[in-house]
């Protein structure tokens, strides 16, 4: 979702504000891929091996990277339903940070341009005359 840089520092505060709770409200999530795959066992006298046969029934495979290495986990079928919903969450999780950085940006750039406007969320100074001798 593009921001329009027109807003005012209040509306993009506003929307970071919505941003952040909506991304601290996430429910579980996991990144990777899910795969479903039919494996064979390898025994020669096992239905598997006959031509045509297509092996035992599927297993699912969630892999991820993790410092570099890609880590697999199989997934019962019976959490693969949850195991989706998790990755959908992160994907979620992935598009709402992305629409914060800029709207994050949005605001630093209009701070940049405008020194003197305050935001909402500052704390004003106090600024106290004093009275004259």
């Amino acid at each position: 979702m593009k921001i329009f840089h027109s807003e005012s520092l209040q509306e993009l505060e506003s929307k970071r504000h919505r941003l952040q709770n909506e991304i601290a409200s996430l429910p579980d999530m996991r990144q990777g891929s899910l795969m479903k795959i039919q494996r064979r066992c390898g025994k020669s006298n096992c239905h598997c091996a006959q031509d045509g046969d297509p092996g035992h029934r599927p297993v699912f495979i969630l892999t991820r990277r993790d410092q570099g290495k890609t880590v697999t986990r199989s997934i019962p079928a019976s959490k693969v339903d949850t195991a989706r919903e998790q990755l959908e969450v992160f994907q979620r999780y992935q598009d709402l940070s992305r629409e914060l950085v800029e709207v994050s940006i949005q605001i630093c750039d209009l701070k940049l341009k405008n020194p003197d406007e305050t935001s909402s969320e500052s704390v004003k100074k106090n600024t106290r005359t004093r009275p004259r001798p």
